[in-house]
């Protein structure tokens, strides 16, 4: 079973369920809806543009 909160992932401060996780050079930003099994991917992106 895969997680949508693997070790290494942070909670983005200031918003609500959405998380944060480092993949090389990248960042993947993604909000988990867990009532309804939901994980939706927000942004993929070199970590220095992630958060423009």
């Amino acid at each position: 079973m895969v997680t949508p909160r693997p070790p290494g992932c942070v909670m983005l401060a200031g918003e609500k369920n959405v998380w944060r996780v480092r993949v090389g050079d990248h960042r993947i930003l993604y909000e988990v809806h867990d009532d309804r099994l939901v994980v939706l991917v927000i942004r993929i992106a070199n970590r220095r543009e992630a958060y423009r």
